[in-house]
């Protein structure tokens, strides 16, 4: 069983919430909380695998709330949701370990995927980010410090496989074939490991591999 925590100042945001969620198999809404300080009591008393968590709620300042949770529920997972675009708080908050980030707009279907990947230990992206992030703005940020961070600190493990196929010139198409998966997916995954490494194409993927020996 899943246990969740929804955390958000609009409790008919809560509630809607946990009326789509409760009805799934496997999954159990186990606490609310309407600011960061609630969020911590509710941790400090009982288990939770994964928390939803607004990302602006009052008087809580999200980064310092991701740190203090990683600090204290290291194997509680965290999805942060939101109503704002652009990747400013993103690029901030995923230093740190989020599991997910995700608009409010999101259907049932996405909240349903990013809450299994984080079960897996993966990171569920907005599609409406990547779209923002793949618009010509200038030159992106690392959402690392990819100096200090080891690949592995970095990128997921299907990550590390995928960029060392693209480093290779494999294609989509051929590296959905190796992997078993969709070429959809495949693409997916190439859309975060840009926005992770800060990079705009695979010229700068190939670099990054080269830095870390990935290739040898």
């Amino acid at each position: 069983m899943i246990k969740l925590l929804i955390a958000d100042d609009h409790q008919l945001f809560i509630d809607g919430l946990r009326m789509l969620l409760d009805t799934e198999a496997g999954i159990q809404v186990v606490g609310q909380a309407l600011n960061g300080e609630e969020v911590l009591a509710e941790l400090d008393g009982q288990e939770v695998d994964i928390v939803l968590l607004d990302i602006n709620m009052p008087d809580t300042d999200p980064l310092t709330l991701v740190k203090t949770i990683r600090a204290k529920h290291r194997r509680t997972k965290i999805i942060i949701l939101t109503m704002y675009h652009g990747t400013r708080y993103y690029s901030k908050l995923i230093r740190h370990g989020i599991n997910g980030y995700l608009y409010k707009s999101e259907g049932k279907a996405v909240f349903l995927e990013a809450i299994e990947k984080a079960v897996r230990g993966e990171t569920y992206i907005s599609k409406e980010l990547l779209t923002d992030v793949a618009a010509p703005k200038g030159t992106n940020s690392p959402a690392f410090d990819l100096h200090l961070a080891a690949p592995e600190n970095v990128l997921t493990k299907r990550e590390i496989e995928i960029l060392k196929l693209v480093a290779q010139e494999y294609s989509n198409q051929e590296i959905g074939e190796k992997l078993f998966i969709s070429t959809s997916t495949v693409d997916t995954h190439r859309k975060h490991i840009l926005l992770k490494l800060g990079v705009r194409n695979t010229v700068g993927l190939v670099k990054y591999c080269l830095q870390n020996n990935l290739l040898g």
